[in-house]
């Protein structure tokens, strides 16, 4: 295995068990909300921050730095590559315009869940995030909100890795390039 293998295969690992870290930590003893998931709104952020590191990779460092969009194209990159089932399953949705216009999944995934948890602490739309592991979906409506399940993000994002591994080890220059893209601006 290449050096460059090796250091994917770790960072690979890093964001799963970061994911995992996050995804299974429970409020303590003690707690009003004693053993139940505390950090829903955390694991969305690391999955979708790393959509959008690995997305950055797919690209090869791309798209340029002045590329309007920039982080988006990248979000949307991995969804198209690596996490499809996402993509159809948000077509099938009337999703309406976000603040920045951006209509589907993969806009509401970003703006509204990603950059609404990073910038503004809440998505503040009238949306829902939770916890529905017997619904095999990204959405759902609950209390008549559209509501993003992170049981099957986490699960989508997990099934995306493998398909990445897949990209990358039938690509010869995303495995030579893998660090360089990862660490590029």
């Amino acid at each position: 295995m290449t050096s460059t293998n090796v250091l994917m295969e770790q960072m690979l690992t890093w964001m799963t068990d970061n994911l995992e870290g996050a995804y299974n930590a429970k409020y303590p003893h003690g707690h009003l909300k004693a053993d139940q998931h505390c950090v829903n709104s955390g694991t969305c952020i690391l999955v979708c921050c790393y959509i959008g590191a690995l997305g950055k990779v797919l690209l090869k460092g791309g798209p340029p730095k002045r590329s309007k969009n920039r982080d988006f194209l990248r979000f949307r990159e991995f969804l198209q590559r690596c996490m499809s089932d996402f993509l159809i399953e948000s077509s099938a949705r009337s999703f309406p315009s976000t603040p920045k216009g951006r209509s589907g999944g993969d806009g509401w995934l970003y703006e509204i869940f990603r950059c609404g948890f990073v910038h503004s602490f809440y998505p503040g739309a009238k949306v829902a995030w939770g916890r529905e592991s017997s619904i095999k979906k990204y959405w759902y409506e609950y209390n008549s909100l559209l509501t993003l399940n992170i049981d099957e993000l986490v699960s989508g994002f997990k099934r995306g890795i493998v398909e990445f591994r897949r990209l990358v080890a039938n690509d010869p220059d995303l495995q030579t390039r893998f660090k360089e893209s990862l660490f590029s601006d």
